[in-house]
């Protein structure tokens, strides 16, 4: 039914029709509570997406450096949802590209930089 192409689009739209509602009702991102954190519900600490939603949505408003505040992932997730929505062949066949060792660095090299914000937000909403 959906394949990542689509699901890029789909993510894009979304967030165009999303980031244009709150640019033209003058609602700032940090007012936009889309998708509940469980996690942060819970524990009452970040997860490593947190921020995401609203990153985003700042993204499309044009306030680069309110989403690089919130999640500095934003602007990799939207430029490969554009990649993917836009480019998929020559998205995949990049990636196809790379030997499987430099795909597994990437790869590694994402999650511990994701790990590497998570802990400095953790360390910030506690206030060490």
């Amino acid at each position: 039914m959906f394949n990542n192409t689509s699901l890029a689009r789909l993510l894009l739209i979304g967030l165009g029709v999303i980031g244009l509602y709150t640019a033209m009702s003058e609602i700032s991102p940090a007012e936009v509570t889309l998708i509940p954190c469980i996690f942060h519900s819970v524990t009452d600490i970040p997860c490593p997406g947190c921020g995401m939603t609203r990153a985003c949505v700042a993204l499309v408003q044009g306030k680069f450096s309110v989403a690089w505040s919130y999640h500095p992932f934003s602007f990799f997730i939207i430029g490969l949802a554009i990649a993917g929505a836009f480019f998929p062949v020559r998205l995949k066949n990049t990636w196809i590209r790379h030997s499987p060792v430099t795909r597994n660095l990437i790869v590694i090299s994402g999650v511990i930089l994701c790990l590497s914000i998570w802990l400095i937000k953790i360390k910030n909403s506690l206030g060490i």
